[in-house]
């Protein structure tokens, strides 16, 4: 396993266009993210060219007893093989409900919080059978094509690039490795828990491969690379037609021609849902895009004889004009982030904050005639409403300033070429892949 590992990790440092070496490593103390530990630790040994810095950072998320001292001996093996390594605890108030779901949304926060300050990419340890869950998860809920793709091996989110180098191993093969290697792993009660959707997912694969779909695990995997590719060849033409019919502001809000966006949706449900799932899910800054029935239902709506406006994730959709304008709504707004100097930070999902100067964000109140954040006169009806949802720097001496503006790629990488010496934000823009 472990030669197949590291040819499969150096292509896909080959292939990622990020160069960036540093990287967080979400370290649970479970069998598969002990196992890549070690492979990880193999690997940078045999790569010293490389120069890959590594920080494996351990999340306690104080839902078991036993949790606080697991952590103290996975931090303890860890530091045993050289690497600094930090433990979280998770603090916030657990939920009554569904906190299998909380837990990875507080683990992910916690993990690009760290890559963030740190400057670092994230490893995960994700592998073959995590795949076909979640495709088979997916499937259930009839998700869009864009969900059959699955997990990739490498993949970027809010400029972190995200890398997954198990994601062709079998959990018997890590599980295999381990023994052989006599690494020890703490396992997680919840795990066989049948009252979690992903416990009781197993529960079904297995059954289904035991009694009539011998090779379910395969089919499922065959599928995702099927709709993968399929997903390229439809970015492909969407993109060409975006590029013509869609306007992206840098302060958040979007036009899409009206006439146009109906051809769309006359000839395909699916893809004009997706065109504004996408547009929803950036002016939003929601980490998905909303629901495929309520975006149909938005659609239907915007084609009624009688539509003016209706609101959908946070966004106000307007017709003006023959074009339709999507707006980030003024509520559900946290201005509350503090700014460190030359560190990258999110405000809203939907921006990148970066400034030379440390502060904290604000909000401000701009007037209808005030052009210093929106030029764009193609916005100009909206431009209060556009406006009054961009933060300002309050600096700590108190002085305020107003963002320089920009838009950057959903999967571009946080680099040197967005650095500036100026407070500013960029616009992530999930519409154009």
């Amino acid at each position: 396993m472990i030669s197949n590992f590291n040819l499969d990790l150096i292509k896909m440092f080959n292939i990622s266009k990020n160069k960036n070496n540093r990287f967080v490593l979400g370290l649970s103390g479970g069998l598969d993210s002990m196992a890549l530990l070690y492979l990880l630790k193999n690997f940078i040994n045999e790569n010293k060219k490389l120069k890959i810095y590594l920080i494996p950072v351990i999340i306690d998320h104080n839902l078991r007893s036993e949790s606080k001292e697991e952590a103290k001996k996975v931090k303890k093996i860890s530091k045993s093989l050289g690497f600094e390594t930090k433990i979280i605890k998770i603090t916030k108030p657990k939920p009554s409900g569904n906190i299998q779901n909380w837990a990875r949304i507080q683990r992910r926060n916690i993990l690009f919080k760290h890559c963030v300050e740190l400057s670092a990419n994230l490893i995960l340890a994700h592998h073959f059978d995590d795949q076909v869950e979640t495709l088979f998860m997916r499937m259930v809920k009839e998700t869009a094509l864009d969900g059959l793709a699955g997990m990739r091996k490498i993949s970027t989110w809010n400029g972190i690039s995200i890398l997954r180098p198990l994601l062709n191993f079998k959990k018997k093969q890590i599980r295999d490795y381990v023994k052989s290697k006599e690494i020890t792993y703490f396992e997680d009660p919840s795990n066989i828990n049948l009252k979690f959707d992903r416990v009781k997912t197993r529960y079904v694969l297995d059954s289904l491969k035991n009694r009539v779909w011998p090779n379910v695990y395969e089919d499922l995997s065959n599928l995702s690379n099927l709709s993968s590719n399929l997903l390229k060849k439809t970015n492909f033409v969407f993109n060409i037609w975006a590029k013509k019919n869609i306007l992206i502001n840098e302060a958040g809000a979007v036009r899409v021609n009206y006439k146009s966006f109906k051809t769309i949706f006359d000839r395909s449900n699916i893809l004009s849902i997706r065109i504004i799932g996408k547009i929803i899910q950036t002016v939003g800054g929601n980490e998905y895009p909303p629901k495929r029935k309520k975006t149909f239902d938005l659609i239907s709506s915007i084609f009624s004889p009688k539509f003016k406006n209706k609101s959908l994730g946070n966004v106000s959709v307007h017709l003006s004009l023959n074009h339709l304008y999507f707006l980030r709504e003024n509520r559900n707004l946290n201005y509350s982030v503090n700014i460190k100097k030359n560190k990258y930070h999110l405000f809203d999902g939907r921006f990148l904050v970066l400034s030379p100067i440390s502060g904290k964000l604000i909000k401000c109140c701009y007037g209808s005639d005030d052009k210093s954040l929106n030029k764009d006169d193609l916005f100009k009806k909206y431009n209060i409403l556009i406006n009054n949802t961009i933060p300002c720097l309050k600096t700590l001496e108190g002085k305020t300033i107003k963002p320089h503006l920009d838009i950057i790629k959903q999967n571009s990488t946080i680099n040197d070429r967005y650095k500036k010496n100026i407070f500013s934000l960029y616009l992530i823009d999930r519409i154009l892949i």
